[in-house]
This record gives C-alpha cells, sequence and structure tokens, in this order.
C-alpha cells in the first residue's frame, strides 16, 4: 500500500511542477539593451528637437564648450560640476561646488566621453543604461535608467 501510495504522490507531484514555469526570465545582452537604450534616448532627443554627435560607443553627446589645456585620461583624477537627470527631467544627482573623482572610478559614460573635452570645457552626455548604472537601481536612480549628464570639467589632476 505504501508503494502505491508513493508512485502515485510522485506522479501528482510530477503533473503539478510541470504546470508551473520554473526558467529565469532572460535579461537582454549589452547590444539588445543597447538598442533598446539608444531608441529611447533617440526619441527623446527626436522629441524636444535636440541635434547631437554620436560617438563610436552610440553614446550621444554635445560638447558646448571645447576647454583649454589637458584632456583627461582614465588614470586622472578630475575636478567636475555637473548634474545628472533622467530623460523625464528628474534630477537624480548634482555638485555645483565641484567635486573631485578619479576617473577610472566613474561610469562608462565619463570615461569614454571626458576625455573629449579640455579644462574649462563643457559636454552633456545622454548615456544609455549600459554605459551608466545597467540593471542596478540606485537611490532615485531605477534600474536600466538612460541618464543625462551634464558635466563641466573644472580641473584634471594627473595622476
Amino acid at each position: 500500500m505504501s508503494k502505491v501510495f508513493l508512485i502515485v504522490s510522485v506522479f501528482f507531484l510530477g503533473i503539478l511542477t510541470s504546470c508551473f514555469d520554473t526558467s529565469l526570465p532572460t535579461l537582454p545582452s549589452f547590444e539588445e539593451q543597447l538598442a533598446i537604450d539608444t531608441e529611447k534616448i533617440d526619441s527623446h532627443l527626436t522629441a524636444n528637437d535636440i541635434v547631437t554627435e554620436i560617438h563610436e560607443s552610440k553614446i550621444r553627446y554635445i560638447v558646448t564648450e571645447e576647454g583649454v589645456g589637458s584632456s583627461p585620461t582614465v588614470r586622472d583624477s578630475v575636478n567636475v560640476k555637473y548634474t545628472a537627470k533622467l530623460l523625464d527631467g528628474t534630477l537624480v544627482d548634482s555638485s555645483v561646488e565641484g567635486t573631485t573623482f578619479h576617473l577610472a572610478r566613474l561610469v562608462q559614460a565619463w570615461q569614454i566621453m571626458l576625455p573629449l573635452i579640455k579644462t574649462g570645457g563643457q559636454i552633456t552626455i545622454y548615456s544609455p543604461s549600459v554605459y551608466s548604472y545597467g540593471r542596478s537601481a540606485r537611490g532615485p536612480i531605477p534600474s536600466n535608467a538612460n541618464i543625462i549628464f551634464d558635466v563641466e570639467l573644472v580641473e584634471v589632476i594627473e595622476n
């Protein structure tokens, strides 16, 4: 009797578990997420009649002031004034006093784009989520958020 109960229990357990999808959702690859992000950024730019340059990384940007002197490398530290906003205009971070960071410790969008300007330069970066915070939500920044960074390069501190 116990063998029959065990066989019937295993049979019904098998049927019951086959009714549930236990697979994990598939997350987009870097390239797929970049395409999703780029489409959202391009829609924002078009809707707001904003014309940008396109870096080979697919990051959209506007250099409003080239600056003079040296451009930073990822080995350098930078003193910057900046704002960070979501595409809907929500301010998520800023520093109007100037803050010093080691460039290698910042998001990839800054590592890629800040070398395009020099001390005193200003750039607006339309960063796809894959070059900023990616799938990680951080404080007011949701997962897969595309970010608009307005950055003024106050000083390059060569390391």
